[in-house]
């Protein structure tokens, strides 16, 4: 009787703990109505904080908007649901883009893997109530990948679609992908996470949905996040890199998750010396990190109307691609475009190898680069074919999200429709060799790029002068 009663007890501590690794995320997927009535309870608020990805994965960030006369920059963290025994976290305050609020921003360190916590910010009204946080595998872990969410204000209803609506959609794709993959860690936005990039009530409902209380998320910024300036309000991103050159809204950054190295670029920017500055210090940080993960707007390699456009092909590939290819990177993410795609192993503007659905490849030769579909309006099915494309998905009235799990020595990139969680797509990587970005081969690549660089620099500052006097 005691062995089986020690039986029982293990088996139940056992399950405990899967279910502790793997607890559901709190992100239901709602009816138009219940979202409705969500929706119009909260989008003019300006209060909902933006959860963050940190430097790396023993780290998050919060920002939030509390009134100017009220705010205090703090955070407090504890693994009790009733906050006791909590720590208390600082940061810094700055200015908002009204007259009434200001800024808050705190980075929680000394996270430990596999862990509920709960955290709660401080609020205008006092300590706000107490949310839950769960880190998921330090190690193998899961990312998920949806760009475009371009949340647009209500002006865009001239296009039959609001921003309530897209809200909503955002909403459900959420739902649908943590639902089907609870383990996932983070999310990766390769950037237009609004549309006019003015209006905070944008930001508001791309904040909306309660899962992203619990699931930090990276955003790029693209070319509707750079019609304004909110997005310099509403983020909270390690590692942001200003440059010698950049202006404006314009910045990278990177942080590191695991054996996972993501660097994110400003593909608005014809920056080239920065961009090559910020990727040689990033690597000389993290010269052990397994993965090398490019972020950038722009679909260089794409799948949808980037084929053939002048911008794309050749500015943003010369400008980028030699970076991405110089410095060995394993996995280059985009959007843009508004079409799901993916490419085969590309280098120096071919196919240098095919990249399958369904198939692993062993330390290959190349780059895949995986361009995201949208979550708002999307364009009419068209068919794109190009050499460089390995998959597409011509389905655009349909959303869909990508997820990559790094897995050991694989990387396992997946697609599936963000409605019913379908798969669409799959491809492995495995690398078991160091990279090479110290070959002879590449250090003459980024010797013969400061051409691009001065190049890229005198088109910064004309675009620079453009703007500041348009």
């Amino acid at each position: 009787m005691k062995k089986i009663i020690a039986l029982l007890l293990s088996c139940i501590m056992l399950f405990q703990l899967t279910v502790s690794s793997t607890a559901a995320y709190n992100a239901p997927k709602l009816e138009k109505e219940e979202w409705d009535m969500y929706y119009e309870s909260l989008v003019d608020k300006n209060t909902l904080p933006a959860l963050n990805v940190g430097a790396n994965q023993t780290q998050v960030s919060l920002c939030w908007h509390c009134d100017k006369d009220k705010a205090e920059a703090k955070v407090e963290v504890s693994t009790n649901s009733d906050m006791s025994d909590a720590k208390t976290f600082t940061g810094e305050i700055t200015v908002s883009e009204n007259d009434t609020q200001v800024v808050c921003r705190v980075t929680v360190t000394g996270l430990e893997e596999k862990t509920v916590y709960y955290y709660r910010w401080y609020t205008e009204n006092g300590w706000s109530e107490a949310e839950k946080y769960e880190t998921k595998s330090f190690s193998d872990h899961k990312a998920m990948v949806v760009g475009d969410i371009q949340i647009a204000e209500d002006w865009r209803t001239d296009d039959e679609v609001n921003q309530d609506e897209i809200g909503f959609n955002w909403n459900n794709v959420l739902s649908t992908a943590l639902t089907n993959s609870p383990d996932i860690a983070y999310l990766v936005s390769p950037g237009d996470n609004t549309s006019t990039g003015s209006t905070q009530q944008e930001w508001q409902t791309l904040l909306m949905p309660k899962a992203l209380r619990e699931l930090p998320m990276a955003l790029a910024i693209g070319n509707h996040d750079k019609k304004g300036m909110m997005y310099n309000y509403y983020t909270n991103m390690p590692n942001e890199y200003y440059g010698r050159f950049f202006s404006g809204l314009d910045r990278d950054f990177w942080f590191r998750y695991g054996d996972v190295l993501y660097l994110f670029y400003d593909s608005t920017s014809g920056n080239a010396p920065d961009h090559k500055a910020m990727t040689r210090e990033a690597i000389k940080q993290n010269p052990d990190a397994k993965w090398r993960i490019g972020v950038v707007h722009h679909g260089i390699y794409g799948a949808g109307d980037c084929i053939g456009d002048a911008e794309t092909e050749i500015l943003l590939s010369t400008i980028f691609a030699p970076i991405f290819e110089s410095f060995d990177l394993d996995l280059v993410i985009t959007g843009h475009t508004h079409s799901q795609g993916r490419s085969h192993f590309m280098e120096n503007r071919k196919v240098v190898g095919t990249a399958e659905s369904g198939k692993t490849y062993t330390n290959p030769k190349g780059i895949v680069y995986l361009n995201s579909n949208s979550v708002c309006e999307r364009p009419t099915n068209e068919s794109y074919e190009a050499e460089h494309l390995a998959y597409s998905f011509l389905e655009n009235d349909t959303t869909t999200y990508s997820t990559l799990e790094f897995k050991g020595d694989q990387l396992i990139l997946e697609t599936r429709r963000g409605d019913n969680g379908e798969l669409l797509d799959s491809l492995t990587i495995e690398r078991t060799e160091e990279h090479n970005e110290n070959s002879f081969g590449n250090v003459m690549k980024r010797a013969g790029y400061t051409v691009i660089e001065a190049l890229g620099f005198i088109y910064t500052m004309v675009d620079n002068l453009v703007r500041k006097f348009s």
